[in-house]
């Protein structure tokens, strides 16, 4: 037995026993609380510092041009009198700028605004404006400045009297009216690759909180974002219109970027709006920018079609035959247990088209014990067999009525799918998604392809004449290809009978796809799963030195990347883009202009390696 006296010589004091930790021990104790604090928090929207990597980019990567906040005396007195109070709409701002570290000047007197030039002006719902800031906002322009306004701007004078939209429309917006607070259209739906967006994600939502301040109708000689609701549908009336519009009348002219909202709609969840802010920043600072195209040959958008293959099975022919009309190749997910009763058609259709699984029964996958969706899997593949020789190919799977968990996802990478088809919920943008899993390689990972577009379920259920359901379709396509993004259309058997509405309609929907093939990439949705895939391998860094920007690209893997692209914002319009490798030897770059505002820079083939080009600018009047 151990002797008490030893046990007593062994109670040193508590900081001697914790000795070292003891720091260590006071430093978590106090970090790790504050960590999990900030953590919820910016889940919840709220504006957290960028720390790391994040912070030391923004830092270095800061423009010479200055940043102004205006905090309008006329405004703040009509806020005043009304019984509001205008730092709520000022105090946003000065948290972004906290969150960015960004250097800005806060400026209250328009006397002031002489002494900047070539700057950033932000305009938040500077409502009430008098004649002499209306002044010196036009004569900081006409020096080379640009301007960021928000809301209804200038709609007021000096007194807080109604003075009309003159300000919005001298300044590249045209009022057409207000939202109702009723109205369903509480999203923010953004372009992606626009000049002033060209960081988001195509079709990306967000949510806007409803408050006193009415969304406001806009147009613009450039749109960058409408407002939506959760399905991305906008009503008939305001589809030339824009929550998000920006202009530079003519090539040098000052910038402008007008949102249609005030600070208050995402002052509560900021974050994502933090980076629409930094690419508007951007344009306006005349701020070069480059980006990876979401699309080979920098398309515009992708479209996939596909049919979930069920009851009423032969009617697959049917969608099939039209398909071929277009040169189109779509995708054909098979209910197995239906198909095998018809093989004379699946062994057509896997033949000609793309064939990816659509389970064994039509029964969800969701919240069923691992073994059984195992099990399913199984035998879905094994019924296929039956029927098609070469089952390798096929590695495409759509779960019966969207329903899944993350369960079923590792199990169909291990069963060796490569891409799911999944819901409208699985994403709030308008592109696939790589699903990251520990130990899979990248050329085995599962792409997830959300549906982004309504389907015929969706479209049944509302009673619609064939003219209002072709209307719908076409709708949902050109906003898809508007945004940029994947659409991917949904559509089955059971309601593809030859002179149904949905066939009839299908008649008009697949010529105007057609019509649009060479900006646009129709493909099925295996290849859209495998350029996204191939696509990871694309790395993209920049630098830039006054006019001359310098760009690195890496390939990773071991097969050649085709159609790469890179979408370059010019710091003027209409600016010519010229580019050369650093490195004798380096692959071609072939410059196309996308619009007044971008061209793309592609690549036909790039081997896996390192590349380096240098890119100028030229322009008349540039500086």
């Amino acid at each position: 037995m151990k002797d008490k006296r030893d046990f007593r010589r062994s109670r040193k004091p508590l900081f001697k026993r914790l000795g070292t930790y003891l720091p260590l021990m006071i430093v978590l104790g106090l970090g790790l609380p504050a960590l999990l604090y900030m953590t919820v928090m910016q889940t919840l929207g709220w504006s957290v510092p960028m720390i790391g990597i994040n912070g030391a980019v923004a830092a270095v990567a800061q423009s010479s041009r200055q940043i102004v906040l205006y905090a309008s005396p006329s405004t703040r007195s009509f806020f005043a009198q009304s019984g509001g109070n205008y730092d709520t709409l000022l105090v946003p701002w000065r948290n972004y700028f906290a969150n960015r570290k960004l250097r800005y000047a806060e400026v209250k007197d328009p006397a002031d605004l002489h002494d900047f030039s070539d700057a950033v002006l932000i305009l938040p719902s500077a409502v009430a404006l008098s004649d002499s800031e209306r002044t010196e906002i036009a004569a900081l322009r006409s020096r080379g400045g640009s301007l960021l306004a928000t809301w209804a701007s200038g709609a007021r004078n000096a007194k807080g009297d109604w003075s009309g939209w003159q300000f919005l429309e001298a300044n590249g917006a045209r009022m057409v009216g207000e939202i109702p607070a009723t109205t369903e259209a509480g999203y923010l739906v953004l372009n992606g690759e626009s000049p002033v967006t060209h960081t988001q994600p195509a079709g990306q939502r967000i949510a806007l909180i409803k408050t006193a301040e009415t969304l406001l109708r806009l147009k613009g000689e450039n749109v960058a974002g409408r407002f939506m609701n959760w399905a991305r549908i906008q009503d008939e009336e305001r589809k030339e219109e824009g929550a998000i519009v920006y202009a530079e009348p003519t090539p040098g002219a000052s910038r402008s970027v007008f949102f249609a909202f005030s600070e208050s709609v995402w002052e509560g969840r900021p974050l994502l709006m933090y980076d629409v802010i930094d690419d508007a920043i951007q344009w306006l600072q005349r701020d070069p920018a480059l980006v990876r195209a979401a699309w080979p040959q920098a398309r515009k958008a992708a479209e996939v079609i596909e049919m979930d293959t069920e009851d009423s099975f032969p009617n697959a022919m049917v969608f099939a035959e039209m398909a071929k009309k277009i040169d189109y190749r779509p995708t054909f997910y098979v209910l197995t247990s239906v198909g095998r009763r018809y093989p004379d058609i699946l062994g057509k259709l896997a033949q000609d088209f793309e064939v990816g699984y659509h389970a064994d029964v039509h029964d969800s996958f969701k919240g069923q014990p691992a073994r059984l969706q195992e099990q399913r899997l199984e035998i879905m593949k094994a019924e296929m067999a039956t029927v098609v020789e070469n089952t390798k190919k096929l590695t495409g799977f759509r779960a019966p009525l969207e329903g899944y968990d993350a369960t079923t996802e590792v199990l169909l990478q291990k069963a060796g799918m490569r891409h799911h088809t999944a819901d409208p919920s699985r994403s709030d943008a308008r592109l696939p998604l790589v699903l990251k899993m520990d130990d899979v390689p990248l050329e085995d990972t599962l792409i997830i392809l959300p549906r982004t577009q309504r389907d015929d379920i969706n479209l049944n259920g509302q009673n619609l004449s064939i003219e209002q359901y072709t209307k719908a379709l076409v709708d949902d396509f050109d906003v898809a290809m508007d945004n940029g993004g994947l659409g991917l259309l949904s559509v089955h058997t059971q309601s593809f009978h030859k002179d149904g509405v949905l066939a009839k309609s299908m008649e008009t929907l697949l010529p105007h796809i057609k019509e649009r093939k060479n900006k646009i990439w129709l493909a099925s949705a295996g290849e859209v799963a495998e350029w996204w895939r191939d696509r990871e391998r694309f790395k993209l860094s920049y630098s830039k030195s006054g006019r001359r920007l310098e760009f690195n690209i890496t390939v990773t893997g071991k097969k050649p990347l085709n159609g790469a692209s890179v979408i370059m914002m010019l710091p003027q319009k209409n600016a010519t883009l010229a580019i050369k490798p650093v490195k004798i030897g380096a692959p071609e770059a072939k410059v196309v202009p996308l619009d007044e505002y971008r061209a793309s820079v592609q690549f036909a083939s790039l081997q896996p390696g390192d590349y380096a080009y240098q890119a100028t600018f030229s322009a008349a009047g540039m500086k």
